[in-house]
């Protein structure tokens, strides 16, 4: 093997120690602020060359046991997310629930196995790759999405998500000021939904017809405003479109499944009446009481 082949390789196969591994801060998932989200190892030599690892919420002291585990069983490693990434390890909280990051959320979309540290700790005990499933954690609402992705990328199970291909969505302006702008647009494909940058393409036929808007308190720019009551309106009336914060489409992804549109999601708050005007089902919302 060339000089050049081996350092190349060493450079994959590396985890970097020298950085803190307190996730950065571009890792971090945010809605509106104050609404922070914060196997069968029978053949190892051909199975361990398609493994590809990352890792989130992992402390410093804690990444040498990672870099155990790929020397021990040579497996690949990303510092930064790829979409080659096949295995996300987490830390995750006393409570056994995830920490939300963009890492987990792409390989949440993806169907990645998303397994505890407790994971790698064992592996290196036993000397061998032990089963991912009994190592998936909770996300941090408590539900096990992972889990779900999991069983739904090897076909076990029809995915929850399926509801999106019946919801369009219209990204308002200020969601360009989320520093989150280009992540939420491939996540909102990846999980099947409509997007559309002409509210004209709002139909009936769509279930569910949303616009996302999203406050940030860091911009003075007029865009990154959040609609007022007046323009909501006119787009129930002219689009029968809803408008709703991003956090709503952030929790049905991090929670794999459709959320109901509580009043906290709401802009505006919503009645039956406006919901009437719609065509949308009024059994997904939540009113005033």
């Amino acid at each position: 093997m060339s000089g050049r082949a081996e350092d190349k390789r060493h450079e994959k196969n590396d985890i970097d120690t020298s950085n803190s591994a307190i996730e950065p801060d571009e890792d971090v998932v945010n809605g509106t602020p104050d609404r922070c989200h914060v196997s069968n190892p029978v053949n190892r030599s051909l199975r361990n060359g398609n493994i590809v690892i990352s890792y989130t919420n992992v402390e410093d002291c804690e990444l040498e046991i990672l870099q155990e585990l790929v020397d021990l069983f040579e497996l690949d490693a990303r510092v930064s997310w790829s979409d080659s990434v096949t295995h996300l390890i987490v830390k995750t909280l006393p409570t056994g629930r995830c920490i939300r990051t963009k890492k987990f959320m792409n390989a949440l979309l993806l169907n990645c196995f998303i397994i505890t540290l407790e994971w790698a700790k064992n592996c290196l005990a036993s000397k061998t790759l032990l089963p991912e499933v009994d190592y998936i954690p909770l996300e941090f609402s408590g539900e096990p999405s992972p889990l779900v992705s999991w069983r739904v990328g090897r076909g076990i199970i029809d995915s929850p998500m399926e509801w999106t291909r019946n919801c369009i969505l219209y990204l308002h302006s200020s969601i360009e000021f989320n520093d989150s702008h280009n992540d939420i647009i491939v996540w909102a494909r990846r999980a099947g939904f409509v997007l559309t940058n002409d509210l004209g393409e709002f139909k009936d036929h769509y279930k569910m017809r949303v616009i996302l808007a999203d406050k940030i308190f860091t911009s003075n720019d007029v865009r990154a405003k959040l609609p007022n009551k007046a323009e909501i309106t006119n787009w129930i009336c002219h689009y029968k479109a809803v408008t709703l914060f991003l956090d709503w489409f952030l929790e049905c992804l991090f929670q794999y499944r459709f959320v109901v549109v509580s009043q906290y999601h709401q802009i505006m708050k919503l009645n039956p009446t406006l919901v009437d005007f719609t065509n949308m089902d009024e059994s997904i919302f939540q009113y005033e009481t």
